[in-house]
């Protein structure tokens, strides 16, 4: 039985390194640290990208109204059934920037934009006619600036700092072969209707960020081990403190503390200030004797360093 538990426990032991490193990956704390590349975090956001994506690819305008002068004389116009489709990006890339935040940028933006004009004349015989176009937006960019934070709860957050959306050159189609009708969409767009499409853009990127800290807000905080004598112990990486950001890194803390069946003994060890020093690896993670010392004192307060030694345990042969 005794060389039961011994395997139990070098088992339980194994478990628990290996769930303080994967879980940091995360968060760190004064016991726990964890240093991640601006490499690392360009794949991430590449990732989320992907993700995204597919939430973009219909966006509605609303619809706009207003005057115009032509050759043939002046009309109301009115412009409705914007849609934008066909949303891709070209590449991304990211630069993080020491004490603000984290630089999100993605290029080689292309997506398509319906359009539906009608139009009345103001003078007599106040002729009504309508068309149609369809926009090519061949190149264009986003840039996004959030700052990781932490709540209350010990998650992770972001808050949006700043977003801009340029549409670039772009090639129109017109159902018609009226040549003052295709100056007109090709000045309206590029001026009133094209501001619209990026607003909707921006806003669409607004919508995102919440549904992140939602996403962010459903991850754990603690992970249950199962050790001998039928005892579970929680170790909790809840993020005690806001990300640190470098030109290069972001470094990010957490809690580091234990309990056993449910219940958390104050470590009356004093965590060390970690040294945030990135040694050119994507990630490192750095964990003190403050974690070690902290877990065997919960061991120690929750009995699981105790045991009881009867006769059969005894060799025959001993004295």
């Amino acid at each position: 039985k005794k060389e039961q538990n011994k395997v139990k426990m070098g088992k339980a032991l194994v478990f628990l390194s290996f769930a303080l490193l994967c879980s940091c990956s995360l968060s760190a704390s004064p016991g726990l640290e964890v240093t991640i590349s601006e490499s690392i975090l360009s794949k991430a956001w590449q990732a989320g990208v992907k993700v995204a994506l597919p939430q973009l690819q219909s966006l509605s305008i609303p619809d706009t109204s207003g005057k115009t002068s032509t050759p043939v004389g002046s009309f109301d116009y009115t412009v409705s059934d914007v849609q934008i489709s066909g949303f891709n990006i070209g590449s991304t890339s990211i630069q993080l920037q020491s004490g603000q935040g984290v630089e999100l940028a993605a290029s080689g933006l292309t997506l398509t934009v319906n359009l539906q004009f009608s139009f009345k004349e103001e003078s007599w015989p106040h002729i009504k006619t309508g068309a149609s176009a369809t926009v090519t937006v061949k190149d264009g960019s986003a840039t996004i600036v959030v700052l990781p934070t932490s709540t209350s709860d010990g998650h992770l957050q972001l808050s949006l700092t700043s977003r801009s959306v340029s549409l670039g050159d772009f090639e129109i189609t017109v159902d018609g072969s009226m040549s003052w009708l295709y100056n007109f969409v090709e000045s309206l767009f590029g001026g009133q209707s094209k501001g619209a499409c990026e607003s909707a853009i921006e806003s669409a990127i607004d919508g995102q960020i919440p549904q992140l800290n939602t996403y962010l807000a459903s991850l754990p905080t603690q992970y249950a081990i199962d050790m001998w004598q039928g005892s579970t112990v929680t170790v909790d990486y809840s993020v005690v403190n806001p990300p640190t950001i470098t030109s290069s890194f972001m470094f990010l803390d957490a809690l580091g503390g234990f309990s056993v069946d449910g219940k958390a003994k104050s470590c009356p060890y004093k965590a060390p200030a970690m040294p945030q020093v990135a040694s050119g690896s994507d990630v490192q993670v750095y964990v003190a004797d403050y974690v070690e010392n902290c877990f065997l004192y919960s061991l120690h307060e929750g009995g699981l360093l105790t045991t009881t030694i009867d006769d059969s345990m005894v060799p025959s042969s001993s004295p």
